[in-house]
């Protein structure tokens, strides 16, 4: 029967490149000494980073005509610059919005593990909901991450440090199909994961 992997096992697996950089401890700090939201390997998974390549900010009080549709894509969404704060990058995502933005990581899940995901409790405690779609046995490509901002404020987003939590399941063998779907090796750029 299958089961969700410990960070032993997750250690070796890491062997076979699931996660590039890995980072094989839980760290607190960036390297140049600053605090962060931690990131790396915890007791029962891995957190993943958020790229610091961009963030689609979508807000509805910018256009109130606007319709998004999950078939078609919009080259006219907001785009969120990065910002430096105390040697910290981070988005600011406005108050009733959401944003897409990508895993630092690129992950290739092997044909025998199944992966989901979800975000930090310091993002929950202030709010914020991740949504993460589950991870296929044999899809690689860098981690569509959707943040909503449900509250009355503005919140900062960090680049470079965790935002989500994976856990991976190892099945019991290896899937007759693995993922070959359209979001295959999708790009470190959120316009790119999108197409």
């Amino acid at each position: 029967m299958g089961s969700f992997l410990c960070d032993k096992q997750i250690q070796k697996l890491a062997e076979q490149d699931v996660f590039l950089p890995f980072v094989g401890e839980k760290q607190r700090t960036l390297d140049y000494g600053v605090k962060a939201i931690s990131f790396g390997l915890s007791q029962a998974g891995y957190d993943i980073r958020l790229s610091p390549e961009e963030l689609l900010v979508f807000n509805g009080a910018n256009n109130a005509n606007a319709v998004l549709d999950p078939k078609l894509s919009d080259p006219t969404l907001c785009y969120a610059a990065p910002r430096v704060l105390n040697g910290s990058t981070f988005f600011v995502l406005p108050p009733h919005s959401f944003g897409l933005g990508v895993s630092l990581e690129l992950i290739s899940m092997p044909d025998d593990v199944f992966a989901i995901a979800q975000g930090k409790s310091t993002y929950a405690r202030c709010g914020l909901i991740t949504n993460i779609t589950p991870i296929e046995p044999g899809w690689s490509g860098h981690l569509t991450i959707c943040l909503v901002n449900p509250t009355g404020f503005s919140m900062r987003i960090y680049a470079n440090e965790g935002i989500a939590q994976v856990m991976l399941y190892r099945l019991d063998e290896e899937v007759d199909r693995p993922y070959t779907g359209s979001y295959q090796g999708q790009g470190a750029k959120v316009r790119q994961a999108m197409v």
